[in-house]
């Protein structure tokens, strides 16, 4: 089945999303299905179900929703520290790189304003205080993360029967540094340990899948993955956060259904909150063009970028998503669509990702028209954008202040995965030029350089991966060999990509190893089913 339209597109979500909530089953805290905790703070009987809502749903990065249940406790009861300390950490998504800081420090002053001096508070909520006041104090934020974590470390160990003490000393461990193995390990060992005093935690299952999101240890993270949207349903991003697990191990036909069922509950929370279509779930309509396109479903891809360039040009749309499935639909498919115009979206205000996507995407739109002027003009631009971002850098590795926003500051690893994408340009420019020595001089570093980049969760940073680019080249100089190599490390980063796996096959079939392409075309088609089968 394709998608012909918003609505065809909006019956099908409402479909899926039907479906998926026919798996409520597990025991709640509240009248909502967002999992169940048990905190162990001493909150007023007025207070205590809002209370209790707003944090399941911050464990489910829910900061919007769990902001209004926080104040809606407040209302109840303006003398529980607790909700205050939740309000603050709605303000705080540092796994997103969305820290407001001034928010944050608004509402501790608002707690300092109307505590009553004799209310009691435990050592416990104190504990968690000292943790808000860690978040939102003095110094850089790598600093103030590190500061929290090691705080939390020694409330863990003052407390360790305490889930919610766990939890979120799990969550500051990847807050301190998430490029940091050994901490998402000990992260991860902590969130089993809560799975297993209470399987419906949706923060140990949430940080259980964060944790783990890569090919190498997305395997331990796979119950999580499969349990989180069936206790949580009604968390958007609980319907999503299991697509993180499934990319990394290339399950497409769940990463599709798991998508399809959270963007049709951001339609449903727009529509029951009566909010504005910039409220829609681009980032689940993002990771589902991405997984159709590893279906091999060109068109249904097609359809959902026409769908976000409605949005775009109604001025809903995301610009970093729109750049994104831009990029990924012309390198996925091989050709840009005839009837869809690309937007040449400002990428001036958003990260180093979103540049070398937006260049890259012109690149190869030139690159089809045989228009080398374009691609040299389109490098040098990106090549301007990154030698900018590298003087936002520190000697560790960190943008320093002045690089402004967090969520698009420059980092070590969007610096080296941006040179890939310029030696990519590089080459593009060398095949127009037939120069072949040029084209694998400049593929060879790419691979070199793309070997020694981090992982990253879902669509690829580096959308056209070097290795399937320089097999793609291989093909056409008819090296069987070497190309098959080539895609073979690819798939060893990228679990089933389809790019990958069907120049594998043209490899394989080249060389008369028509056994193992048997196997490899089976594979192949297990993802090729329709959405409906999928689903």
């Amino acid at each position: 089945m394709k998608f012909t339209g918003t609505t065809q597109l909006f019956c099908m979500l409402t479909l899926v999303l039907a479906t998926a909530c026919t798996t409520k089953k597990e025991n709640t805290s509240s009248s909502t299905h967002l999992g169940s905790i048990e905190h162990g703070f001493r909150i007023s009987d007025a207070a205590k179900r809002d209370f209790e809502e707003g944090l399941l749903l911050l464990h489910s990065f829910e900061y919007e929703d769990a902001n209004e249940a926080f104040r809606k406790a407040q209302t109840a009861d303006d003398q529980e520290i607790m909700v205050y300390w939740g309000l603050a950490m709605t303000h705080y998504k540092a796994l997103w790189g969305l820290q407001d800081v001034e928010a944050g420090r608004a509402v501790i002053a608002e707690w300092d304003s109307v505590r009553n001096e004799n209310v009691e508070v435990s050592d416990l909520e104190l504990g968690f205080w000292k943790g808000v006041e860690l978040l939102y104090g003095d110094g850089e934020l790598k600093e103030r993360n590190q500061q929290y974590s090691a705080h939390m470390k020694q409330l863990y160990e003052e407390n360790p029967n305490n889930l919610e003490v766990a939890a979120f000393y799990s969550l500051g461990l990847m807050w301190a540094d998430y490029s940091d193995e050994e901490n998402l390990r000990l992260s991860s060992q902590i969130a089993a340990g809560i799975m297993e005093e209470n399987p419906t935690h949706p923060g140990a299952l949430h940080y259980m899948i964060h944790a783990n999101d890569n090919p190498e240890f997305a395997k331990v993270a796979i119950n999580a993955a499969d349990r989180y949207a069936a206790i949580a349903p009604d968390a958007t991003h609980a319907l999503h956060m299991p697509s993180h697990i499934y990319v990394a191990l290339g399950m497409w036909n769940e990463v599709v259904r798991s998508n399809t069922a959270s963007y049709a509950a951001s339609i449903n929370r727009m529509e029951r909150k009566g909010l504005d279509g910039t409220n829609r779930g681009y980032h689940s309509m993002a990771w589902l063009h991405y997984g159709l396109l590893q279906q091999g479903k060109y068109d249904e891809a097609v359809a959902l970028l026409k769908e976000m360039i409605g949005y775009y040009q109604e001025g809903e749309g995301s610009d970093s998503y729109l750049i994104n499935m831009q990029n990924q639909q012309r390198i996925e498919s091989g050709y840009w669509p005839k009837d869809v115009t690309i937007q040449h979206v400002d990428d001036s205000g958003l990260g180093l990702e979103s540049k070398s996507a937006i260049h890259f995407v012109r690149s190869l739109i030139a690159f089809d028209n045989q228009d080398v002027q374009t691609i040299q003009n389109e490098k040098d631009t990106l090549t301007n954008h990154l030698e900018a971002a590298k003087l936002l850098i520190g000697d560790d590795g960190v943008a320093m202040c002045s690089a402004g926003t967090t969520r698009y500051a420059p980092s070590e690893s969007s610096i080296k995965k941006t040179q890939v994408v310029i030696k990519q340009m590089n080459a593009l420019i060398a095949m127009l030029e037939n120069d072949s020595q040029q084209v694998e001089s400049e593929l060879k570093l790419a691979t070199e350089l793309e070997l020694d980049s981090r992982y990253d969760p879902g669509p690829p940073f580096i959308a056209y991966p070097s290795f399937e680019m320089y097999g793609d080249w291989l093909l056409d100089q008819e090296r069987f060999e070497d190309a098959l190599e080539q895609f073979d490390i690819s798939l060893e980063r990228r679990t089933n990509r389809m790019k990958a796996m069907k120049g594998k096959l043209a490899a394989l079939k080249a060389l008369e190893r028509n056994e193992e392409a048997e196997e490899l075309q089976q594979l192949i088609n297990q993802f090729a089913t329709t959405l409906v089968a999928a689903i």
